[in-house]
């Protein structure tokens, strides 16, 4: 047989699984509560009233999990997958990317000290400390900022939990129908922006380095009642460099609060160890 043929033959046979992936994610991940709809008009607040009511607002638990569909795109492709998310509060985060039936490709592990990365498909994996990857990379990688930034929450780096008096880090300003709270980390120069639509709710977090020119947005829409609480079950992701783009969109579905829950990071026997340079490679390699 042509050996073109067999390629693309392949390829066609690929693009069929992709797509019943893609269709399956768009049926599975809509939130079945109704979306509510935010205030249009903001209220008018002093500055600490309206600090202490986006904290009010913010999910509490002790666990999260959730089950997630992503997709990733480039200015080329897009690759679409499942993943589970656990959580817990303050200590540890696991993300498992599994796109077809189940099978663990890739996880993802972040807890106070350590990152973790297991790449199943070809047998290797990161390992790195949180301190010495900001020293290198100049980034505000910290546990705090992703459990914030996966769970609609405030957060400023080195900050573990902020609390009302933390209101004066930040400058407001106010339109009719949001309110902007940025700070600036003097150390770091990395500019904290996030915008506050009029029920006190995040709806876009930026994080800004102005001399290496990173960025990484991250937009929240379809807010849906959990329990008590009101959560965005669909969030965007765009990360952009001088050389690179990644937008990332994920679904929530099956979201579970406060179960007991166990986490641990164990490296397989016989997996090699590689850098952290090496993470866009692990997570874009099917999209270059």
């Amino acid at each position: 047989m042509n050996p073109n043929f067999q390629k693309i033959k392949a390829f066609n046979y690929y693009l069929i699984l992709l797509s019943i992936v893609i269709l399956l994610g768009v049926n599975s991940c809509k939130p079945k509560k109704e979306i509510i709809r935010a205030t249009p008009h903001i209220t008018e607040k002093a500055e600490e009233e309206l600090f202490s009511d986006i904290l009010s607002n913010q999910l509490a638990f002790s666990t999260f999990s959730a089950k997630l569909n992503i997709s990733l795109s480039n200015a080329k492709h897009t690759l679409a997958s499942k993943a589970n998310l656990k959580i817990i509060n303050d200590h540890m985060l696991q993300l498992s990317v599994q796109p077809l039936f189940g099978i663990e490709i890739f996880r993802f592990h972040i807890d106070n000290d350590t990152v973790v990365i297991l790449d199943r498909m070809n047998k290797r994996y990161v390992k790195e400390s949180i301190d010495e990857l900001k020293n290198r990379y100049l980034l505000e990688l910290d546990y705090y900022t992703l459990q914030s930034l996966f769970t609609n929450k405030l957060f400023l780096g080195g900050n573990k939990v902020l609390t009302p008096s933390d209101y004066s880090k930040f400058t407001y300003v106010k339109t009719s129908t949001n309110y902007y709270l940025k700070s600036i980390n003097n150390d770091s120069y990395i500019t904290y922006l996030f915008m506050v639509n009029g029920d006190d709710r995040i709806t876009f977090s930026h994080l800004f380095h102005p001399i290496n020119k990173y960025s990484l947005q991250w937009s929240y829409s379809d807010f849906t009642r959990l329990g008590t609480h009101i959560f965005p079950y669909k969030m965007r992701i765009e990360i952009s460099s001088p050389k690179h783009k990644l937008d990332i969109d994920m679904n929530y579905s099956n979201i579970v609060l406060d179960e007991p829950m166990e986490l641990s990071i164990t490296i397989p026997k016989g997996y090699t160890q590689t850098n952290f340079s090496d993470i866009i490679k692990i997570i874009t390699a099917d999209i270059q």
